[in-house]
Formats: structure tokens, sequence, C-alpha cells
């Protein structure tokens, strides 16, 4: 990786090319590594102190119970899936698009296994086919932890877990949704929004099309909100300011949070109805 600022070919953005699950596996075959520098074994931009904080928030905010079956879509190297099974007698299947990831979760459930109330199993897989991996109606909940936003047809994806959960299961997505619409500001929004598709995989949506989507297939909304975390700690600024992520088209210095708000973070959950 070069030290010199990255700009993204924005010309990848408007046809999705650049967030299809081949070029997202490709992505993360590349840049796995550098997520466990920057993240851990957690690969969540935004963060509580500790990562069995953060999931012991999430675990309240699914309803968790002992005996669910749980999908973590989009689960990365398995870091999330392993604490909930490590703090609740649960099972989680995770699936994730990347034999790399695969390969150092089964390793990290390997070497937790003795720690856990529950059970974890990692898998290679689209979570755009979820019907062809699992059984229907075969979960409890399924969760996306900064992971829908990778998605180059998230009706797909909705429609597909509509199929896998149980009747009244429950859906809950962390993420990052597109921030405020700021007139003055609006050229250099769309800017940083397609430089941030562009580099990281992504296609950031407005909060609106989600909610959208989930009403028409069948789920009803239960909750949508900014995380209530007591803390915050957004480790994704160091990580874009590490490896020289440029926000700006006029800038010549590395990546810098100035208070330049483009992004919003926030959490839903909805229950699959019919």
């Amino acid at each position: 990786m070069s030290n010199s600022l990255i700009e993204a070919d924005l010309s990848l953005r408007p046809d999705g090319t650049h967030n299809t699950p081949e070029a997202v596996a490709r992505y993360y075959e590349e840049w796995t590594e550098r997520y466990i520098e920057g993240f851990g074994s957690f690969f969540q931009a935004q963060q509580t102190r500790t990562p069995a904080q953060l999931m012991a928030y999430i675990a309240q905010g699914i309803g968790l119970s002992e005996g669910q079956r749980l999908l973590d879509a989009g689960c990365g190297i398995g870091g999330p899936a392993i604490e909930l099974a490590r703090q609740y007698a649960v099972e989680v299947e995770g699936v994730t698009i990347s034999p790399v990831q695969v390969q150092k979760a089964q390793t990290a459930i390997a070497e937790a296994r003795g720690d856990l109330k529950g059970s974890v199993n990692v898998r290679e897989g689209d979570f755009h086919r979820l019907g062809e991996l699992y059984g229907e109606a075969s979960f409890d909940a399924v969760y996306f932890l900064e992971a829908l936003v990778h998605s180059h047809d998230p009706e797909r994806v909705i429609q597909e877990v509509r199929k896998v959960l149980k009747p009244y299961g429950r859906l809950y997505i962390k993420d990052l949704f597109q921030g405020p619409s700021i007139p003055e500001n609006e050229a250099g929004i769309r800017y940083a929004q397609a430089q941030t598709n562009a580099h990281f995989c992504l296609h950031v949506r407005p909060m609106g099309e989600i909610l959208d989507l989930l009403n028409r297939n069948g789920f009803m909304m239960q909750y949508f909100r900014r995380p209530l975390f007591e803390e915050v700690f957004d480790l994704g600024n160091a990580f874009t300011a590490k490896h020289h992520f440029k926000l700006r088209p006029d800038q010549n210095t590395p990546w810098r949070d100035e208070g330049f708000i483009y992004l919003n973070w926030m959490e839903l959950m909805a229950v699959r109805m019919y």
C-alpha cells in the first residue's frame, strides 16, 4: 500500500460493480490483516470500551435468551459470534464471503471453545443466498453488524433473511447510513460518500430506503435509533487516517476528522410478521 493519498475510482460507483459479492470477497482477501491490526477480532468502526460491553448491548437490543439459534450475517473473523457464545448459552452460525476470514474464524473458535457457554460455527457463503445455505425458518434472530452496507442488493438480502427467520423472529442491524443533507455542503458530501463506497466496497444508503424494504417484505419495526452507547469509540477514524483515505477533492493531507458529517450510525430491530 502506497503512502500517498488514496483517491477512489468514482466511475465504479454508479453500476455497483465495486461491491458485488465477488468484489467484497477480493477486498477482504487483501484487507483482512489490516482490519485485524486496526480493529482486532471485531471489525466494528463504532465500538464500546470493550467487546464484551458491545455484545452485551447488542444481546439486549435483540432480546437474546438462552437456547436461541442466531445467524451472524457477514461475520468477519467471528469475534462477535464468539463473544455472544462466550456470554450466553446460544448457538451462533456465522457466514462470510471471504475464505481467509473463515479460516481465521475457525482457528479462533477452536481456541475459545473451552470458554463458550454456547456454540459457534462459521462457513463461507453469500448472504444474498441464505435460503440455499440454511433451512427455512431455522433462526430465532439474524443480525448484521456493519455488514449489510456491503450489499449491492439489500432487498434480496432481506428477502433471504425472511426465509431463514422463524415467524416473529428478529432482525437486528447496526450500520452506516447516509448523513444529513446540507445544501451548502452537498457536493462535498456526495464526494465523501462516493469515496467511502468505492474504497471499502460499500453502498451507504439513505435510512428510509432500508426501512421501506423491511416494511414491504413483511417486517414490523420495533425500534430505529442512534446506538445508545454510554461511550463511543470510533476506530474508523484512526483506520482511515492510517491508510491515507482521501475525504475531500481539495484535500492534500491524510484524512482527519474535522467535524465533516456525511454518515450516520444507526441501529434497528424488526420482527418477521408473516
